[in-house]
């Protein structure tokens, strides 16, 4: 197919598919936590939200499974994997606490590190905190109970190698791990993750291992779930990928797939096919996951493709990293250019911004920023430029 059947990147685009971003006056950058959904993914949304509205029994007992089935077949063709080892939830945060819920037994110990997006470390300390107390009364904390270890991730990392011998040496000091959640892109430090090496090592081992991919599916080249080999794989549809909030994949090896059940106990637990354990959890809004159809539709027929999408937006990132860090005459975070992720960079703020304000204002919103140490200087606080939005007014 011609590229001229495509839509133009840029303000062409903003005005076709994003009117509504258009309208607003404001260019949405932050994909990194919302994403962007079009207007026909949005239009579709709310077609479902009408349909279930007006005919709430034919919605429920005849729409909503076969457009789950469909939606669930385009993100598999999407990303080249079988439709019977996927699931949609709502984000990745549930679909982690949910497997959390599903694989930890007493006596576990579960790897973390400190790039681990906060809310996974919660659900992680959750599961130690439950299982505890499901295994002792109040003044008897019995060694049944869960352990979580956090990696302390050592910085500058020169090359994978050594993020993995770090992975290596935790490892080999707690043969107690059991489970261990891997990032593919870190949240907080925008760092593509050797994962499938990762995931090796950990297996070797014996350990079951867990990809948080929020940041992947429509941000990593050639994504293959398959190959790399983990026993989970979840990752965010509403932020690289189109579609509208919230929907994300859960993702699970062939020989796991029975293990897959939802925290929400319904009608269709029992259902030989794990997708549709998940498509019915009592009333709700499933308007989003119907629409993922839509979304994937947007990224083939208008977008070209993911890999259209994604040199696009991996050269626009590259451009305004390396002109941020001069115009403040600041520097990126110390990983090699191999381990950037494609639309996000992590810049150390000037002096002149490292202001009482900001550091209010990352209080008030309850983010956290560790010193990084480099070998020039201390950074005291750190931005994430995730530059996907930048596509909508590039010309």
């Amino acid at each position: 197919m011609s590229c001229e059947k495509f839509v133009e990147f840029g303000k062409s685009v903003l005005a076709s598919d994003f009117p509504h971003v258009a309208s607003t006056g404001v260019i949405m950058l932050n994909s990194g936590s919302f994403g962007l959904s079009p207007k026909s993914v949005i239009d579709k949304k709310i077609e479902c939200i009408q349909d279930f509205e007006s005919y709430g029994d034919n919605y429920v007992r005849q729409s909503l499974l076969r457009q789950t089935e469909d939606s669930i077949e385009a993100v598999a063709k999407l990303l080249d994997v079988r439709p019977d080892q996927c699931v949609i939830v709502d984000n990745v945060t549930t679909g982690i606490s949910n497997l959390l819920d599903t694989i930890v037994r007493p006596g576990d110990t579960i790897l973390v590190n400190s790039w681990t997006y906060g809310s996974v470390k919660m659900a992680a300390s959750l599961s130690s905190e439950v299982m505890t107390n499901r295994n002792s009364d109040e003044t008897d904390v019995k060694p049944s109970s869960v352990q979580v270890v956090e990696l302390d991730i050592e910085l500058p990392i020169k090359s994978e190698e050594d993020i993995i011998e770090q992975v290596r040496k935790t490892l080999e000091q707690r043969s107690d791990i059991r489970i261990a959640i891997l990032d593919h892109i870190t949240s907080s430090t925008a760092c593509l993750m050797p994962v499938q090496q990762l995931t090796k090592l950990c297996r070797s081992r014996g350990v079951l291992v867990v990809i948080d991919g929020a940041h992947a599916i429509g941000q990593v080249p050639e994504l293959d779930i398959e190959s790399i080999g983990a026993d989970f794989y979840v990752g965010n549809l509403h932020k690289w990928c189109f579609a509208p909030k919230s929907a994300a994949l859960l993702w699970a090896r062939a020989d796991r797939i029975d293990s897959l059940r939802p925290s929400v106990v319904s009608w269709l637990v029992r259902d030989h096919l794990a997708s549709m354990r998940f498509a019915f959890l009592g009333t709700r809004d499933t308007s989003s996951v119907c629409a993922v159809s839509e979304a994937v539709r947007f990224v083939k027929q208008s977008c070209g493709g993911l890999a259209r999408i994604q040199a696009y937006c991996s050269r626009l990132a590259d451009e305004a990293s390396q002109h941020l860090a001069t115009a403040w005459n600041s520097h990126k975070l110390p990983i090699p250019a191999n381990m950037e992720a494609p639309f996000m960079r992590l810049i150390a703020l000037p002096k002149h911004l490292q202001c009482r304000e900001i550091l209010d204002m990352t209080n008030e919103y309850r983010m956290t920023f560790k010193t990084l140490y480099t070998s020039a200087s201390p950074a005291r606080l750190l931005l994430i430029w995730t530059i996907f939005g930048s596509w909508l007014t590039s010309s």
